[in-house]
């Protein structure tokens, strides 16, 4: 759950005037599906004409699906929305789109219109705060498995919600991902995990269509550009010179990747640039470790980016493509990166003890495993470790075997832990259904240590909802992983096929706590969040001059730390939820004896809260102090707001 607020600013001393909510006279906003609910009787919310049918999440996706349009965001009118921010937050993965809700502690009013217009007229519905009177912005929240800081299709002002207008487009780093109203929600998520690049080089994400760009608009249209078209559309990039890779998916067609070729060459003489692009055919796609861009062929292995020069370029190029598929400066040392993806097995040892490059591997079946019976458990059976997996679920009454995809090869799986960020493991039947080139660990689970997901009795948060009812798939809880024994590893070839890579009946299954996009290092999606209500005073300490906000994570403290020379500490209001609680994280999964963590050393450490650099902006700063004669003085004239402004205001650079 990443929600995504706007601040009012405090300074603004003019009270808009409001009337009751009436939706006789609701004005509607384009693209904006917006959904009237109340609290009901019995608790929940329904719809008003429905009062004695509470809704859940699914119903509520449901609703939206009958009576919207696909590609709209959806609004929630109903008073303190956020107090049901799980609900909601499922429903926007359910929908995969954003859902705008109120804060706590605000009522919806709609606002009345500038003197001089039509009372009868339609009117913008604005989260009022019932304390102040004043305007609050919405709630923005994002699908969790594809939330980001970024910014959504809508624009919010003093908690109106406008179109905005112009082309779509999302900012990367030293570039920009352009984007339509139907990918704009996975566009923003994979623009958010660019981070990687090399010195001077631009990169556009764009989408291939007709041998041309497609562009699409805040008005919901989209169109094919050329590439002079393209250019122009760019104009404000510093482009002359330089290096561009496109971040594109060639078509298949033939005759299209032609034109796109021509208008990639077209594009390059235009804007005085280098366009480097995948082969035709081929793509750009994330590498997760790295955060680049990685050039693929058709097959989907590691290719050499192509340069596309303009007639007017002269001397060396400035970057080299290298066969992995990256790209890096001309001058530097050959890259030695290792593809995650081997596009050629190795092969099988030989009776002699040595390996024949023309013998094929020694391989075996991907048949699918038989199906344990079931059983259900009792209310006082032993836990499975994440919190949201109540007691009394159904689990397998006998041994049976099963495969467990592994990011990385399975004798280091087995030896260092499966990289995961959630306290459970997926456990499959059928190995065929797996891609080639995976890596798979055949493991034995005893009596009890495995829930099927096809019978799975939960609430489970909205970022795993795409696992509820999976056939032959079994959830492998963090707390009953010492019933699962690893026997074996494979990797898939060749369309359902397992080349056997390691024995591993001397190991045991652990979890090894590893960092996504949105997860902090080092600690799984589940941990207790502080504070638990309402927003609480924190302190910070950054550097007296020059220095930047760490990417990942900050620690935070709940009373102000002994004055440090070459410190800087600032008064901070932390919002509900917005960073993590080490102590309770690390009580929580201290019964976790197979799940590696940080948590624990965090704590050692004397950390106490630390926010995730996605919530620095959601950190608002209230007073800024130095450190002078070992004590704490206030810095006068400090203007509060975000924490990333104002320590660019009060940080000094660094003399160079």
């Amino acid at each position: 759950m990443n929600p995504v607020t706007t601040t009012i600013d405090a300074g603004v001393d003019e009270l808009p005037a409001t009337r009751r909510f009436d939706p006789r006279r609701h004005l509607r906003v384009a693209g904006l599906f917006d959904l009237w609910l109340e609290p009901g009787p019995r608790g929940g919310l329904v719809v008003p004409v429905e009062p004695s049918v509470a809704l859940t999440a699914r119903g509520i996706a449901d609703l939206v699906r009958r009576s919207g349009e696909s590609a709209d965001d959806v609004r929630i009118l109903t008073g303190d929305g956020a107090r049901n921010m799980d609900l909601f937050s499922e429903v926007a993965g359910l929908l995969g789109h954003d859902v705008l809700v109120s804060p706590d502690g605000a009522e919806i009013r709609h606002r009345h219109r500038r003197q001089g217009d039509a009372e009868t007229g339609p009117r913008h519905a604005v989260p009022l705060d019932r304390v102040t009177r004043r305007p609050l912005d919405w709630i923005v929240l994002q699908p969790p498995d594809l939330a980001t800081p970024l910014p959504g299709w809508f624009a919010v002002d003093r908690g109106v919600v406008r179109p905005r207008t112009g082309v779509v487009g999302l900012p990367l780093p030293a570039g920009l991902a352009l984007a339509t109203r139907a990918d704009f929600v996975t566009r923003r998520a994979t623009a958010h995990r660019l981070t990687a690049a090399s010195d001077g080089l631009v990169t556009v994400a764009v989408t291939a269509r007709a041998a041309g760009f497609l562009v699409g608009d805040y008005g919901g249209t989209q169109q094919v550009h050329d590439g002079e078209q393209l250019a122009a559309l760019l104009g404000d990039l510093p482009l002359y010179g330089s290096d561009l890779r496109l971040w594109v998916t060639w078509p298949s067609d033939p005759q299209e990747q032609r034109g796109l070729a021509e208008q990639a060459q077209e594009f390059a003489e235009q804007t005085g640039a280098t366009v480097w692009t995948p082969p035709p055919g081929g793509s750009a796609e994330l590498v997760d470790g790295d955060r680049d861009l990685r050039a693929l062929d058709p097959a989907g292995s590691p290719v050499e980016w192509q340069a596309h020069r303009p007639r007017s370029a002269a001397g060396p190029l400035a970057l080299r493509a290298t066969p992995d598929g990256l790209l890096v400066p001309a001058l530097a040392r050959p890259s030695i990166t290792v593809s995650p993806r081997l596009t050629v097995p190795p092969t099988a040892p030989t009776h002699a003890g040595r390996r024949d490059s023309a013998e094929e591997p020694v391989t075996v079946p991907a048949t699918a495993l038989p199906r344990p019976v079931l059983t259900a458990e009792g209310r006082r059976a032993p836990g499975y470790g994440p919190a949201w997996l109540p007691p009394g679920q159904q689990v397998n009454a006998e041994e049976f075997d099963a495969f467990v995809v592994c990011p990385v090869d399975p004798a280091r799986a087995v030896a260092e832990g499966v990289p995961s960020a959630e306290l459970f493991l997926i456990a499959l039947l059928d190995p065929g259904s797996v891609p080639d080139d995976s890596y798979l660990l055949r493991v034995r689970v005893a009596p009890g240590g495995a829930i099927p997901m096809a019978t799975l009795r939960s609430h489970i948060p909205a970022r795993l909802q795409h696992l509820r009812g999976v056939n032959d798939a079994y959830l492998l809880p963090a707390a009953r992983l010492d019933r699962v024994s690893p026997l074996s590893g494979f990797r898939t070839y060749q369309f359902g096929r397992l080349l056997p890579t390691a024995e591993c009946e001397d190991g045991a299954l652990r979890i090894h706590c590893s960092s996504r996009a949105r997860t902090i290092a080092g600690l799984p999606n589940d941990v207790r969040r502080w504070p638990e209500m309402g927003s609480r005073r924190a302190y910070v300490l950054v550097p007296a001059s020059g220095g930047r906000l760490p990417r990942g994570w900050l620690r935070l403290y709940r009373k102000a730390p002994p004055a440090r020379p070459g410190r800087l500490m600032l008064e901070v209001r932390v919002p509900r939820g917005r960073t993590i609680n080490v102590t309770s994280t690390a009580e929580m999964l201290a019964p976790l004896a197979r799940v590696r963590h940080q948590a624990e050393r965090l704590r050692a450490a004397g950390v106490e809260l630390i926010v995730g650099s996605r919530s620095y902006e959601r950190v608002q700063v209230r007073r800024a102090y130095r450190a002078q004669e070992n004590a704490w003085r206030r810095m006068p004239g400090t203007e509060a707001g975000p924490l990333p402004a104002v320590l660019s205001r009060v940080q000094p650079p660094v003399p160079t």
